[in-house]
């Protein structure tokens, strides 16, 4: 009964609830109105809460914060007069938050929820509970006014900032604005308090049949005495008196027994109606069943990766086996060393002989150790040298107007150039791992994305001879680690590269798979499977080692110095993990090797998916089955629901069984490489599909075509990304090509900074081929340059007037760099300056090179021959003051917020991205294709006046001018995002004006510009 009394008295509370929040803004006069229904809710708020040492409280404080004139007069006029506890209601407004602590509830208005977090700062350790209205940061709020629509007032609570905040609130507001965590306690509890109904019913039917029993040896008595009567019916006129007394028994126990039988049909009702109950409990038990059968196919999924690691297991037990093997046959050798021990004095005098002789050479192996490394150096310094002129000059030809024929061989230069220096650079770290002078880097990076840029410089190798590169990481290993980025980098390049070299036909796949992990340290092994020519069971011994190959002979077909697995293995074994290979011949080969990785002491943040994301429906066709999986384990991982096909054909097939059950797909991944039917083919159907017209296209591609732009904007082709495809430029592309505003939208306007300004640069170079490459890319870069030819012009130079940058060749006649440079520091000491970065540019490769520069007071370190882009890197990023590090978010508002904004600052966004032209010209005919998309659903939240709609799609369009220079066109898409902040919707209509008036006029610029363009390029 009392378990009955809970859920009535439960179901009186919450249909109280939602009455008092049931607003309509438009019906009979006697509706209430929002204020009204606000009010109503901070009552029951009020009622429900708890504050520590009430006893000491005079009267309760509802504080108002920002401008709410009518929920105010509301307050006033609803709350007068009104107590809790005993304790009158007092409202006040504030307008400072260091007066609103005394308040014990703190309402803001909707134009605060923006400062939640400085409002949380400024009330911490007030006990206020913080009311705010429409608030979207879920994290922050502690109670926030929510409208699921016009007609409907609702509340939510984050019950871990209540309780922060050292508030209580009563278990039926946590039961109607609590979390679902909050919901399923009180579930827990109510499911107790039905186990201990169910026992007290079990107990009643126990009495029951008790009584049931009694009643039914009654009646046996009854038959019994039925049975005297009738031997008595002869001795009737004797016994009268005796007969009248048993009836009158008789008729007192048919009274009972009638009695008893309404007893027993009301506990017959109790029972029936606990029946009812316990049904209903039931089938909440076959809907725990459901969601524990989804967590069962979920650990299915985790039991096949730790399938792996028992595989992984298996193969160690086997290394233990052999190990043992080993300790057994130490063991025999220790009894054969007991047995001889008795020649072990004469043994002893020849070994003291043998121990001299070993000690002269180790002696002389030290020295000729020391004169090796010091022969590489200087080899390493005179062969840079003259190789920084070769690809510096190479690439300034390469700028200029040359022939098809003349291009070829300027191509080839860099590239044989390319492969000389990384054959030097494989010798010198060969020596330095020899020596025991190669240290690793201890520094955190991005796993997923160094993997992806690493994969990606490789894909044109591998499309040019038609074969499929892909990666894979299971989402269970972390994104941010604690390595040397750089080295694992060199790693995968050498064992993929190989892995292409040796194939002709399949594919090259890369697996990551995690193989222990703690707080502090993580072990994952990397695995390159290819499809190639394999390596048979004699030459597997082989490839590991220095300076050979598997393929020794003069008529080999690939060709190699036989350094990249011996030092790709050396390089593993210096990072705690090993090397293997598993090959048949002519049935490709697998490379594996596990390295270990520190973890950041602080947690990683765990990258959310975007909430627009979850739900919609993607289709993926790809023939390719490794590509397949892993585009459907991001899909599946960020919320989508994946269509996953192999063809074409198929995919037709699912696009027509989607439209017969009313179902269209948000997105489609189409692989523009595949038979029968290509990519581009299945788009142009997709496009002929008036069901699919919404459908947003990515094509997923292993190398550009020449014809890739005009058929993207003929079939309305979002965006063509190039595989293998990293998960951030994915998730990117379908976001942009949605329209979704997620963090990396924001990084992207945010990251539109100016180009870099000019420097005030001293090079310094004795050699003039490094000083004409230096000059030629410094100053087609826009920079100043003064020239000193050793290092004591450079002193002179840098004591006459003041340079951003200074670059310096250590090795010079007359006075070195490292002298001059300490001279300079000396100076600026003495006289209290500034130092001036100073870079070294040096031939010289090695740890001591770096050591000896940074030693002498250099910021930072360019070997040589240096890329344009290196370079570049160095003198921009050395000389950046602080003052030009401007929070990207306001530099963007307040240069669109001027005033006289150019229509098209088509040089600006060029130098945004790097002068890289082409790029630009995309980015453009991408903007002209997609902004009567963006514009639509602007115009579309003006008219239906939905505030956060607008502010969304206002803000992509913002984001989308000023990647391509449209900065007027920017200034008036910030208007109207402003207008979706603050709901001032009577300035929305001359703001569309003047959007729609920029848009016309920066789509006339960009056509001009781009057929300028491309007459300049004919």
């Amino acid at each position: 009964m009392r378990q009955s009394a809970s859920f009535v008295y439960l179901i009186r509370v919450l249909s109280c609830i939602t009455l008092a929040v049931s607003v309509y803004a438009h019906g009979a006069p006697n509706t209430v109105s929002i204020p009204d229904g606000k009010v109503t809710l901070l009552q029951s708020i009020l009622v429900n809460t708890t504050w520590p040492n009430e006893s000491e409280i005079d009267n309760f404080i509802i504080g108002l914060y920002g401008k709410n004139r009518q929920l105010t007069r509301s307050l006033k006029r609803e709350l007068d007069g009104f107590t809790v506890r005993g304790k009158p209601v007092k409202i006040t407004a504030f307008d400072a938050l260091s007066n609103a602590r005394k308040a014990h509830i703190l309402v803001l208005s909707s134009a605060e929820n923006s400062r939640l977090a400085a409002i949380e700062n400024a009330l911490k350790g007030s006990q206020t509970l913080i009311v705010s209205d429409g608030a979207t940061d879920k994290d922050r709020i502690m109670v926030n006014f929510t409208q699921p629509d016009k007609n409907r007032l609702s509340f939510e609570l984050n019950r871990s900032n209540i309780i922060d905040a050292g508030i209580s609130l009563s278990r039926d507001m946590l039961l109607f604005g609590g979390s679902k965590l909050d919901v399923a306690a009180i579930y827990q509890e109510t499911e107790a308090k039905l186990e201990r109904a169910n026992a007290v019913a079990n107990e009643q039917q126990k009495l029951l049949a008790d009584q049931k029993s009694t009643i039914d040896s009654q009646q046996q008595e009854v038959e019994r005495n039925r049975s005297e009567l009738s031997l008595l019916e002869l001795q009737l006129d004797a016994i009268q008196s005796t007969l009248a007394d048993s009836e009158s028994r008789l008729e007192k126990n048919a009274a009972a027994l009638i009695k008893k039988e309404d007893i027993l049909a009301e506990k017959e009702a109790y029972i029936d109606s606990y029946s009812q109950r316990i049904e209903r409990n039931l089938k909440r038990l076959e809907d725990q069943q459901t969601a524990i059968a989804e967590k069962e196919r979920q650990i299915a999924d985790q039991d096949k990766v730790l399938m792996k690691q028992v595989s992984t297991i298996e193969s160690q037990r086997f290394i233990l086996i052999a190990a043992a093997v080993t300790l057994l046959l130490v063991i025999s050798l220790i009894v054969v060393i007991f047995r001889g021990y008795r020649s072990k004095h004469r043994l002893a005098l020849q070994l003291e002989g043998k121990s001299r002789e070993l000690g002269v050479a180790n002696d002389k192996l030290v020295q000729v150790t020391e004169a090796k490394s010091r022969f590489l150096s200087a080899m390493s310094h005179e062969i840079r040298t003259p190789m920084n002129g070769v690809i510096g000059m190479a690439e300034l030809l390469e700028g200029t107007d040359l022939t098809n024929q003349q291009g070829e061989y300027v191509s080839l230069i860099i590239k044989s150039a390319d492969t000389l220096l990384g054959l030097i650079n494989d010798i010198l770290d060969f020596s330095k791992i020899e020596a025991g002078r190669l240290d690793l880097e201890h520094i955190p990076f991005n796993l997923r994305d160094i993997l992806g840029d690493t994969l990606q410089t490789l894909a044109l190798r591998a499309n040019e001879k038609d074969i499929e590169l892909t990666f894979h990481i299971p989402p269970d290993i972390p994104d941010k680690l604690i390595g040397d980025p750089l080295r694992l980098r060199q790693v995968i390049v050498n064992l993929v590269g190989n892995a292409i070299k040796f194939t002709e036909v399949g594919e090259v796949a890369v697996d990551l798979l995690l193989q222990s992990i703690s707080d502090s340290d993580i072990q994952l092994v990397f695995e390159v499977r290819d499809s190639g020519i394999g390596i048979s069971d004699a030459q597997q011994s082989k490839v590991f080692k220095a300076f050979d190959q598997a393929d020794t002979s003069t008529t080999r077909q690939f060709g190699g110095t036989g350094l990249g697995l011996a030092i790709a293995r050396q390089l593993t074994e210096m990072m705690g993990g090993t090397m293997a290979v598993r090959s048949k011949l002519n049935e490709g080969s697998t490379f594996s090797f596990s390295a270990s990785f520190g973890l950041p002491e602080q947690p990683e943040t765990v990258a959310l998916e975007p909430q627009e994301l979850k739900g919609l429906n993607a289709l993926v066709v790809d023939d390719n089955s490794t590509n397949r999986m892993i585009l459907e384990e991001l899909l599946v991982n960020w919320g989508m629901s994946a269509c996953v096909v192999d063809s074409g054909e198929k995919a037709l097939e699912e696009l027509k069984r989607a439209e017969d059950n009313n179902m269209a797909f948000a997105v489609a991944l189409l692989d523009v490489m595949m038979p029968n039917m290509d990519g581009f083919e299945l788009a142009a159907r997709i496009r002929q599909r008036p069901k699919q017209n919404k459908t947003r296209i990515l094509m997923l591609t292993s190398a550009g075509r020449s014809n890739t732009e005009q058929i993207s904007q003929r079939l309305d082709i979002s965006r063509v990304l190039l595989k293998p495809t990293k998960q951030f430029d994915l998730q990117r592309a379908i976001t942009d090509a949605l329209g979704v505003t997620t963090s990396h939208t924001v990084k992207k306007v945010q990251n539109l900074v100016p180009g870099p300004e000019a420097r005030r640069v001293l090079l310094v170079e004795d050699n003039p081929v490094n000083l004409k490459v230096a000059l030629e890319l410094l100053r087609k870069r826009g920079h100043s340059i003064e020239v000193a030819r050793n290092g004591a012009e450079a002193v002179e130079a840098a004591a006459k007037e003041d340079f951003d940058v200074v670059l310096m060749d250590v090795h010079m006649p007359v006075m070195d760099g490292l002298t001059a440079t300490r001279i300079i520091r000396e100076r600026e000491r003495v006289d209290k300056v500034a130092h001036v970065p100073i870079i070294a540019l040096t031939a010289g490769a090695t740890v001591e090179d770096r050591e000896n520069s940074i030693s002498a007071g250099m910021t930072d370190f360019v070997s040589k021959p240096f890329k344009s882009d290196e370079l570049f890197q160095a003198v921009e990023s050395s000389s950046m003051s602080a003052a030009s590090a401007v929070s990207a978010d306001t530099a963007d508002n307040s240069a669109v917020r001027s005033g006289n904004e150019p229509c098209l600052d088509w040089q600006g966004a060029l130098r945004n991205l790097e002068g890289d032209e082409n790029f630009l010209h995309e980015l453009a005919q991408m903007f002209l294709s997609q902004y009567p998309a963006l514009l639509q659903a602007v115009e579309a939240a003006v008219s239906s006046e939905d505030a956060d709609e607008l502010r969304k799609a206002a803000h992509s369009l913002k984001g989308s001018a000023l990647v391509i220079g449209g900065q007027a066109t920017a200034a008036a898409a910030l208007s109207l995002e402003n207008v979706g902040l603050s709901g001032d919707f009577p300035e929305a209509s001359p703001c569309l004006n003047s959007l729609q008036g920029n848009l016309a006029e920066l789509k006339v610029a960009l056509l001009t510009q781009l057929g300028a363009s491309q007459v300049d390029a004919s």
